[in-house]
């Protein structure tokens, strides 16, 4: 009888989902039909993956739902552009790092406490992702996502390729090698994502993110949100945007990867690697680290 009730229940939270979702549906443009074109092959392969038709249709005849060439091009450009790590490290972020860990100093506790994961480490990385939640990303995660995985449809590909500056963009066979690999990857993540608003029962268009469909303040992928993002507060939501939430996660991804109490300094940065592929990210997160304990950086 507990069963039945409680999948009673669930079917009347997806019913009014999706009603939700369909109130919120403006009405198709002219260029609304043009994005939904792009978007064709998309819906019909997630409805064919098991997604519920209804919901699916809901988001991607939304006129919020809007194709990104160029958004989705910034993976197949070239990118001169370097990220100032060195200005987390400067004496303005440490000082604010180290307010934001005193004003959340019962959550890094409790958190070092159960994860054994350094406090520290945590802060620089919410730190460099979003400025302590100061910056989360202004781009439609769906959106991002949508675009991406569309890419999977030769006929879209060529869409994006054409919107792309030729004199950034990379040679054809590169571009196509690459598309390949990271439309697959973005249906992966869009079909996460759907799977997790589905879940907490979010408006899928109130999410925004980075550029790669990253959101919240620890910049999780839907992915690893179904996988290791943890419920901080206790209020039964996992919510990104959420400073408690965020804290856990970020611990219990690291932890899920290999953090332990006692790492010497090269483990702990193959750990930090698994964050963001990338050496100057984890050099400057340990530096950030020793300085908030007041070592020398």
């Amino acid at each position: 009888m507990v069963s039945a009730d409680r999948d009673s229940i669930r079917i009347f939270l997806n019913t009014v989902f999706v009603l939700l979702v369909l109130l919120a549906t403006p009405a198709l443009g002219e260029q609304d039909a043009h994005d939904a074109g792009m978007f064709a092959s998309l819906e019909q392969r997630l409805i064919k993956d098991g997604f519920d038709g209804c919901l699916v249709e809901c988001i991607f005849k939304n006129s919020q739902l809007t194709f990104d060439p160029r958004g989705a091009g910034l993976y197949f450009v070239h990118n001169e552009s370097i990220l100032d790590y060195e200005s987390f490290a400067n004496a303005t972020s440490i000082f604010l790092a180290r307010r934001y860990m005193k004003k959340h100093g019962e959550l890094f506790d409790r958190v070092e406490r159960a994860y054994g994961v350094d406090k520290t480490v945590i802060a620089a990385i919410i730190l460099v992702e979003t400025g302590l939640g100061t910056f989360v990303g202004k781009r439609s995660v769906v959106g991002t996502l949508a675009s991406m995985a569309a890419m999977t449809d030769p006929e879209v590909r060529e869409v994006v390729w054409g919107s792309l500056d030729e004199s950034r963009r990379l040679p054809r066979d590169e571009f196509l090698k690459k598309t390949e690999r990271k439309s697959e990857w973005a249906y992966r993540e869009l079909s996460a994502f759907l799977r997790y608003v589905d879940h907490e029962k979010i408006d899928p268009f109130s999410l925004k993110g980075s550029y790669a469909g990253a959101m919240g303040i620890p910049q999780f992928m839907p992915s690893n949100i179904l996988h290791l993002a943890e419920d901080g507060n206790g209020d039964g939501v996992i919510d990104m945007f959420d400073h408690a939430d965020a804290i856990f996660s970020v611990a219990n991804y690291l932890r899920q990867h290999g953090w332990r109490e006692d790492l010497d300094e090269e483990k702990t940065q193959e750990v930090l690697y698994t964050y963001n592929h990338s050496g100057p990210y984890v050099t400057i997160l340990m530096r950030i680290s020793r300085l908030l304990k007041g070592e020398n950086g």
